[in-house]
């Protein structure tokens, strides 16, 4: 298309929508716009209730609970969610707080991700899982957002292919904004980021043409988070 076409072109366009033609673009401020802002002066538990009302708006339960009761917050989430199976992360922190021991308890069948990374048996495994665990990198206040860092034994498939998903976050971890996310991904850089940084934000939502919501179409449909607090808050 010619450039006199194009602007008779969109000069139709613009009648037909009863406005004159446009031109220019005036770029939005976008700390003015942003309504999900979060003030930089809140404190730890200010940015944990901030945390958590995004999520339980996306239907996403959030469970706070000391270390030493993480195997309540647990036996809940099998219980809701009808576990069987589960897969997880190969992790320091999960091996803190004894997952594998915690999941033979409640009989549930487990596998974790493999030396090497993710194999095509264990993706297998995965696609038939009923849960996917992992822990995260960081938390975002104003998103409800989870940061993973992927990569060897912390597989992607954990946190996508099983149709429930379990996060296990330290509330030290979270941070006001993507900003700061950000920020932290620069300093990380210099000692070598991971494979993959995924981020998520409650279970997998698909809309069609007509604005209808659907769960769990690419990916987990439900999605629980257990916050750890620090030894020696209250319970």
């Amino acid at each position: 298309m010619t450039g006199s076409g194009q602007e008779s072109f969109l000069h139709t366009i613009a009648q037909k929508l009863g406005r004159s033609r446009r031109s220019g673009v005036t770029p939005p401020d976008w700390m003015q716009q942003s309504s999900l802002r979060v003030r930089s002066d809140l404190n730890r538990d200010e940015l944990v209730e901030q945390f958590v009302t995004n999520l339980e708006a996306l239907q996403t339960k959030v469970v706070r609970v000391l270390p030493a009761d993480f195997p309540h917050a647990l036996a809940d989430v099998i219980d809701s969610f009808t576990v069987k199976s589960a897969i997880y992360w190969y992790d320091p922190d999960l091996q803190h707080l004894h997952l594998e021991q915690q999941l033979d308890r409640h009989q549930v069948k487990q596998a974790v991700c493999p030396v090497g990374g993710e194999s095509d048996s264990f993706r297998s495994v995965a696609a038939a899982a009923d849960l996917g665990i992992t822990t995260a990198e960081l938390g975002v206040a104003e998103t409800g957002t989870v940061v993973l860092f992927n990569g060897g034994r912390r597989g992607r498939t954990v946190s996508l292919l099983p149709p429930n998903y379990l996060v296990i976050l330290r509330e030290e971890r979270i941070v006001p904004t993507l900003a700061d996310v950000m920020a932290h991904i620069r300093e990380e850089a210099a000692s070598g980021l991971p494979a993959c940084i995924n981020l998520i934000t409650g279970p997998s939502r698909t809309g069609d043409i007509e604005g209808d919501l659907a769960f769990g179409v690419h990916g987990p449909g439900r999605v629980r988070i257990i916050l750890l607090k620090e030894d020696g808050q209250d319970a």
